[in-house]
């Protein structure tokens, strides 16, 4: 969404908060105004609220919220400039800071600013996670995990982080410990079927595969139409040795699924590894197909498919 070019329409509610000496009626009228009107019009008023109310922030943090919105970043970093010189212990300033260093990839800023945030409320958990996910995506598994060690001195009972840490160590391919912080975060939110989903994917990669079976089941009862849990519970019970299950639980998850193209490619990988079945090659060579046209970047299906084009 692009900043306006042209002044809005005036807005009574907003020329009148204008003429108030409490900014209290500008920001409840911004609030209406952005609802019933348009963000340009919000703007404009906010823009006018800098200059006759320069120290209230939340004029500022309102203001910067719609420039971000429309991707105005060089309004952005002026007005965001300004107001952490005015008010440098706001957390949500510099958290404002951050989305919008991180959506110009600019990764090192966005770690700083949301650093800061986290700093200055130690509470704030979306920062602290988002510190950690912007060191993963840098390649710097081991900060991310530092980082969350030292909030979850805090924070110990907040599963979110502990889920965060089990990623960092995925990452590393330390898969054990990944296993432990995944299941703390189960501990701490049982019913939650996404952490419950993680540590039944940490398991399979740490090769434990009656533990990833069982932890199946369990998402499965909260949540049967679960495509990960599906996925797990297949691919665990194709390690066991029991491929009926792994069979089912293959086409359970294409039936779940919000990317069939994706689970049918896992489905044609099995089938395709059936020799003891030939009867079902024709249908893995038209699943592994589905898959290719979705995601022609998929080697591994890709080499099953000719495999089986060339037999």
């Amino acid at each position: 969404m692009a900043a306006p070019s042209a002044p809005p329409d005036p807005i009574p509610e907003l020329e009148t908060a204008l003429l108030s000496p409490n900014p209290d009626a500008l920001v409840l009228g911004v609030a209406r105004a952005s609802s019933q009107h348009s963000l340009a019009g919000a703007a404009h008023y906010l823009e006018r609220g800098l200059v006759k109310f320069p120290g209230d922030p939340r004029i500022r943090v309102r203001l910067l919220e719609i420039l971000l919105r429309w991707r105005d970043y060089d309004r952005f970093d002026e007005v965001a400039t300004d107001s952490l010189a005015r008010f440098p212990a706001r957390p949500d300033l510099y958290t404002l800071v951050g989305h919008s260093r991180a959506e110009r990839e600019e990764t090192c800023a966005a770690i700083r600013a949301f650093g800061r945030a986290a700093r200055l409320d130690p509470d704030d958990i979306e920062s602290i996670q988002r510190v950690a996910r912007l060191f993963r995506q840098r390649g710097r598994p081991f900060h991310a995990r530092r980082f969350v060690r030292v909030h979850l001195k805090r924070h110990a009972d907040v599963p979110a982080l502990h889920a965060m840490l089990g990623f960092a160590y995925i990452d590393d391919e330390q898969f054990p410990k990944a296993v432990t912080s995944f299941r703390q975060a189960v501990d701490l939110e049982p019913d939650e079927p996404a952490y419950i989903d993680d540590l039944g994917g940490a398991l399979l990669l740490a090769e434990r595969w009656r533990d990833a079976a069982a932890i199946a089941v369990r998402s499965l009862k909260l949540r049967p139409a679960n495509e990960r849990a599906w996925t797990v519970f297949a691919v665990a019970h194709r390690h066991l040795g029991d491929l009926d299950k792994a069979e089912k639980g293959y086409r359970k998850a294409i039936e779940h699924s919000k990317d069939p193209a994706r689970a049918r490619g896992n489905l044609g990988l099995f089938l395709s590894s059936r020799r003891d079945r030939p009867e079902l090659l024709t249908e893995a060579k038209a699943q592994l197909r589905t898959a290719l046209l979705e995601h022609p970047e998929w080697i591994e299906v890709e080499r099953a498919y000719e495999s089986l084009r060339n037999t």
